[in-house]
């Protein structure tokens, strides 16, 4: 468990604005996000972009700082083994 504050604040915007179509980073209705080896800049690209399905998000939905955790976020779930 990690106390980073960032990796911590990540956690909870993506469980507000990512959860219900990535749950856990897994597959649901989204691609699953765990497997995915994009850069972190990427991922952000997307958000902000949208991608087939996905909706963009804007700066004012998800701001930029939040944006960041929530990939420093991301990049914390790849480490972990899967169960």
């Amino acid at each position: 468990m990690t106390t980073d504050t960032h990796v911590l604040n990540g956690e909870k915007m993506f469980n507000a604005n990512c959860q219900k179509c990535h749950p856990g980073g897994e597959a649901g209705l989204g691609p699953a996000l765990n497997s995915n080896p994009a850069p972190r800049f990427i991922k952000a690209f997307q958000v902000r972009t949208g991608l087939g399905a996905m909706p963009k998000f804007t700066k004012d939905e998800i701001p930029k700082e939040d944006l960041k955790d929530i990939t420093l976020y991301l990049h914390e779930l790849r480490k972990k083994p899967a169960k």
